[in-house]
């Protein structure tokens, strides 16, 4: 079974992709900073990161890296409701595969799931 990590302060946020991924037969572990998220990760090497790119504690891009130095090959989503190019350029930079506006539908989650080969 393969393991997703979901980074967000936002218990909702949380809540609701949780729900989605465990649809696809994922294991789901939650990190509500991106302190705990760095500590989690290493913890459970998950196949599937989603970071809230705006996060107490540890940005998204400053736990990105850091996770990318521990598994560089791991597929990492950045989560965000800001569609600056600044961001995306940093979240690119730090080692994103992709990123997600806020709000999201099931179905870009589900795309990105079957881009990646996490689920069907």
């Amino acid at each position: 079974m393969k393991t997703a990590l979901i980074v967000d302060d936002s218990a909702y946020n949380r809540t609701y992709l949780s729900a989605l991924l465990k649809k696809k037969g994922l294991k789901v572990e939650l990190a509500d900073n991106g302190e705990d998220a760095v500590k989690k990760f290493s913890e459970i090497k998950p196949d599937i990161v989603f970071l809230d790119y705006i996060m107490p504690k540890k940005s998204g891009v400053e736990a990105l890296r850091e996770m990318k130095a521990v598994e560089p090959n791991v597929v990492a989503i950045m989560l965000t409701s800001i569609s600056a190019s600044d961001e995306v350029i940093a979240a690119k930079q730090a080692g994103a595969n992709s990123y997600v506006l806020k709000p999201y539908t099931p179905e870009k989650i589900f795309e990105i799931l079957k881009k990646f080969n996490i689920a069907e």
